[in-house]
């Protein structure tokens, strides 16, 4: 940030690719992209949350910084290394509530073609091996909060709505939506 007034922020431009679009270009990346992505939660689970941060999934032991909409569309591909964009819904609390709404917001994602579904589930299974939070705790939870989202699909809340009775755990069933 270069400057802050009661009204504006003037900001970094920043250059380059989102992961997402990184993923639809070179798809061979998919897995090591993945992992990019779950240390990008390492390090940003690193940080104690402020106290002006709104508290979201709290703990007994000290909030860190979520992101809380972690996903391949909010992560810039710069020179300089990946950027995380994107923070209106930043808040404080367990690092396995950020993890687990990346599981369930990816997930869950209605996109077309089983080409894009098998990649899916081979980013969050990169993901998962790059991160060293477990969201199990947290899954249920993050799965009632993306429910309560105006901007989820019918199809992305029933596909939800079946995970969440059914019970799975992250991998199982949350990085694949064949068979929905």
């Amino acid at each position: 940030m270069y400057e802050i007034t009661d009204t504006d922020m003037v900001l970094e431009r920043l250059a380059g690719p989102t992961m997402l679009d990184e993923l639809a270009r070179r798809p061979w990346r998919v897995g090591s992209l993945g992992r990019e992505l779950g240390r990008l939660h390492d390090r940003l689970h690193a940080l104690p949350a402020p106290e002006w941060l709104p508290k979201w999934f709290s703990t007994a032991d000290g909030d860190r910084v979520l992101h809380l909409d972690l996903h391949p569309g909010n992560v810039i591909l710069t020179r300089r290394g990946p950027v995380v964009i994107d923070w209106c819904n930043a808040g404080a609390g367990d690092p396995a509530a950020d993890v687990a709404m990346t599981l369930v917001t990816v997930g869950s994602a209605d996109v077309p073609g089983l080409a894009a579904r098998l990649g899916r589930g081979l980013l969050l299974r990169g993901m998962r091996s790059g991160c060293r939070t477990d969201p199990a705790g947290r899954m249920q939870e993050a799965v009632r909060v993306k429910l309560d989202d105006p901007n989820l699909t019918p199809t992305e809340a029933a596909w939800l709505r079946r995970h969440a009775a059914v019970g799975n755990e992250p991998g199982e069933g949350w990085t694949d939506r064949s068979g929905c």
